[in-house]
């Protein structure tokens, strides 16, 4: 395996936390006072923000796949340079809104979709282990930043910390993607990827190469789709609606706290795993059986009203999270080849973050039916999906 390749996949995802969400929540109340906004006015924009950038991703996609990436990579840093900026001195709200737009799509959005994209279509050999090495970069910076930003932030105000933020991805991030990817490297472009895989196996690589186009119609990506929501749509709505669901319960927000803390744990050891696994089932068959412990989980918070059953639950759903965030990009660049893997990938990380948005609302109007009976229709929509992989594997 390539360690610079690796390098620049996982350096991608760590610098995505710029644009994250556990980053930017760390500022939500004292932006709020600056500014003076109502309690709900900082939701609401974030919200609007990450959905316009979710539509804008897959114009961006497509330069993946057609520019060679060193230019796109430095090209989102300065833009993310900008954005913290802005946040840092932002005294308007257009001004403070522009900054977040900025940070989501290229923080969030096109950091990640690069080293997912690059990482995905390079490594043929041992694809699921080289993923699994990059994605835990972001899992690194949720781990190393809260309490650093939180100390910094403290001490010197939420200003300056947006300001370290800019400068680390001047001063570390931008020389590493020069230094990581020379010149003429085949990692550089889709094409000069493509054309060396070609040579290796040429029927192979001109066979699976789909446009974006050609993937929306296939009968077997809108199969997946459904399953590629539930752990984003699912995760989302419950971590939101956390405090809903601990007092129809009776948990403790401690309670909660050591469910997502377990969730952060064991998604990290699954992120591993789950890449060694891919490289030696494959990800199409693992596809069948990424969902059975996110299933479990939701029944063990059905069935059981203990404490316990919150830990346990997201210990679950983090099996799932952990394998999944794997396993889907290196089932797209198995299944539809290095060429296009931008605009596809942006795609669906479009149809991600609509899910993501309405999970919410529709947990807030399911929570009102009673936990038990939206729970009861979420395993239900977790044996639908099982259901559709093993149809999806016949098709």
């Amino acid at each position: 395996m390539n360690p610079r390749y690796l390098t620049f996949g996982f350096l991608h995802f760590f610098f995505s936390f710029v644009g994250q969400t556990f980053f930017i929540s760390l500022f939500v109340a004292r932006m709020t006072e600056r500014m003076d906004w109502g309690e709900s006015t900082f939701a609401s924009l974030y919200s609007g923000v990450t959905l316009v950038a979710a539509f804008i991703l897959p114009l961006i996609g497509r330069q993946i796949d057609r520019l060679k990436v060193r230019y796109v990579s430095t090209v989102t840093a300065f833009c993310l340079i900008v954005g913290t900026l802005l946040l840092a001195f932002a005294d308007e709200t257009l001004l403070l809104v522009a900054g977040l737009f900025v940070v989501r799509l290229g923080g969030q959005g096109v950091l990640p979709l690069i080293g997912s994209t690059t990482i995905g279509r390079f490594f043929n050999a041992r694809r699921g282990r080289a993923l699994a090495l990059s994605i835990i970069g972001l899992s690194v910076a949720e781990v190393l930043l809260p309490p650093l930003a939180t100390y910094a932030m403290v001490s010197y105000g939420y200003g300056p910390v947006w300001l370290m933020a800019g400068c680390a991805v001047l001063l570390i991030f931008v020389p590493a993607v020069w230094l990581l990817v020379r010149r003429y490297d085949d990692f550089q472009r889709a094409d000069t990827v493509a054309e060396a895989q070609r040579r290796e196996a040429p029927a192979a690589v001109e066979e699976d190469s789909w446009t974006r186009t050609q993937v929306l119609k296939d009968r077997r990506f809108q199969l997946i789709l459904p399953i590629i929501l539930f752990i984003p749509f699912v995760f989302t709505g419950l971590v939101f609606n956390q405090s809903v669901i601990a007092e129809q319960r009776g948990y403790t927000a401690e309670t909660m706290a050591y469910g997502l803390s377990a969730y952060g744990l064991v998604r990290v050891a699954f992120l591993l795993f789950g890449g060694d696994l891919i490289d030696r089932v494959g990800p199409t068959r693992l596809l069948r059986f990424v969902l059975l412990p996110a299933v479990a989980g939701l029944l063990v918070l059905l069935l059981v009203e203990d404490s316990w059953s919150v830990p346990v639950f997201f210990g679950l759903m983090a099996v799932s999270g952990g394998m999944d965030s794997v396993n889907t990009p290196a089932l797209w660049a198995e299944r539809y080849g290095p060429r296009f893997l931008g605009s596809i990938k942006s795609t669906v990380r479009l149809f991600v973050v609509v899910s993501s948005a309405a999970a919410p609302i529709l947990f807030s109007y399911g929570l009102r039916w009673g936990l038990q009976a939206w729970l009861g229709i979420l395993v239900a929509y977790g044996l639908a999906c099982v259901g559709l992989a093993v149809a999806e594997r016949r098709t």
